[in-house]
């Protein structure tokens, strides 16, 4: 007799065939989900973390940039500041010159770089000549004066 087989030629043909295809199918699959693969918790905790550093660190970019222009801000003011007392120096001096010693008022612009920054040692030379008479150029008298000459 010849041995029976359950299946005819054909099948056993399929059934190879079949199993490659499952192999490919599970392959693929594979693939796919390596492809679109759920991210763990603990890569999760990860890149959450790295977003949280990231912040972080942009947050303290944009704190030194406020704090930088802060500065400059202060600084700009101050400038402002120096060249109004200049300006009151200036206006007051132009005023005590026209009074009391018109003939100098001339020389007020070579006075002005002399002493410019050294506003106290012209005051004190000042007071020595003309006594009382003498203008007041105290950083507090411009303060107190600023507003009412318009500076």
């Amino acid at each position: 007799l010849t041995s029976t087989r359950l299946f005819p030629p054909s099948t056993l043909a399929d059934n190879m065939t079949r199993g490659n295809q499952r192999d490919v199918d599970r392959a693929r699959a594979q693939a796919r989900s390596a492809k679109h693969k759920k991210t763990s918790k603990e890569e999760n905790k990860n890149r959450a973390k790295k977003h949280v550093e990231s912040a972080e660190i942009m947050r303290q970019k944009g704190l030194l940039a406020a704090k930088k222009k802060e500065e400059e801000m202060k600084k700009k003011e101050i400038e402002e500041e120096k060249k109004k007392y200049n300006k009151f120096v200036r206006r007051t001096l132009a005023d005590f010159y026209r009074r009391e010693a018109p003939e100098k008022i001339e020389n007020l612009p070579k006075i002005m770089t002399k002493f410019a920054g050294k506003w106290d040692k012209l005051m004190k030379g000042l007071e020595k000549t003309y006594g009382e008479k003498a203008p007041n150029l105290t950083w507090e008298e411009f303060q107190v004066k600023k507003k009412k000459m318009n500076l």
